[in-house]
């Protein structure tokens, strides 16, 4: 772990602004201060989302109703990730069929971005895109 990276210990995630002798201060997404202990960092589980390099997977879920072609779904939710600009086609974006909801045929979309600190805006920009194409395409997503 080094100043600058993205790491997630136990519940909190930022990035590490300061290491000191006895313990690493984070900024979190809300701009607190968390100072953990750097005996927790080694004994506790740490994700480093940016060591190896800034690619993250982003992973979008969402319910469509019963009526829906699935392979459509599948289709869209691709065409719609490839549409991205900030998703990158190595690995390509593709699609899981999860399952059979109470209420909904469940499907994730997983893609990946090199702006792996951008993760949840493009996931939000996704669930935009989603939304609209599938209230245009007459999909519906229906209540839990």
């Amino acid at each position: 772990v080094k100043v600058g990276d993205w790491v997630v210990v136990g519940d909190r995630q930022g990035f590490v602004k300061r290491i000191a002798v006895r313990a690493t201060e984070v900024e979190t997404f809300d701009r607190s201060s968390v100072i953990i202990p750097n005996s927790d960092l080694i004994s506790s589980a740490v994700i480093n989302r940016t060591h190896k390099d800034r690619i993250g997977r982003i992973d979008v879920a969402i319910g469509v109703a019963y009526s829906v072609d699935t392979r459509k779904v599948s289709e869209m939710l691709v065409e719609i990730a490839t549409a991205h600009d900030e998703v990158i086609s190595m690995p390509e974006p593709f699609v899981l069929f999860m399952g059979f909801g109470a209420s909904s045929l469940d499907f994730e979309l997983r893609c990946y971005t090199d702006h792996n600190i951008r993760s949840l805006r493009i996931a939000t920009d996704l669930r935009h895109t989603i939304h609209e194409r599938f209230a245009e395409s007459g999909i519906e997503i229906p209540f839990p």
